[in-house]
């Protein structure tokens, strides 16, 4: 699958469905290649985002990062579907389109997350998006 084809499966994929935590932030579609002979770390996530050397990036894997955060919630277009229901699709689909996936998280004021996974040809694609936890918050 090209890059294009993936971008337009993924954003399908979250069409209408925003990230919970202290803020719900929107899901946007993520890719970038790798240089020949290049492999793939953690450290990586930090150098593609423009973020200093030497970040730390947590890296969780799918399920354990649904589990700890809020999950998703849908906007008003959503129609009959639970937002439990639209993270276990969503989680399928970036499973079936992408290999490894994984979560990678670097923190700052707001936790910048990135869910990828190896595509077909080698590189690097999946969702960005934003995780806000306020710990003075009260539930």
């Amino acid at each position: 699958m090209n890059k294009d084809q993936l971008e337009k499966e993924l954003n399908q994929a979250v069409d209408g469905l925003l990230m919970k935590s202290e803020i719900e932030a929107p899901f946007e579609f993520f890719y970038r290649e790798l240089e020949q002979g290049e492999q793939f770390s953690s450290e990586k996530v930090t150098e593609w985002t423009g973020e200093a050397a030497g970040m730390e990036v947590a890296t969780k894997e799918l399920d354990e990062f649904f589990n700890e955060t809020g999950g998703i919630a849908a906007d008003a277009r959503n129609k009959g579907e639970s937002n439990e229901q639209r993270t276990q699709m969503l989680k399928s689909r970036l499973n079936e389109l992408l290999e490894d996936v994984k979560v990678y998280m670097i923190t700052e004021i707001g936790t910048q997350v990135f869910i990828l996974g190896k595509t077909e040809d080698g590189n690097y694609a999946g969702l960005r998006t934003m995780v806000v936890d306020d710990e003075a918050s009260v539930e």
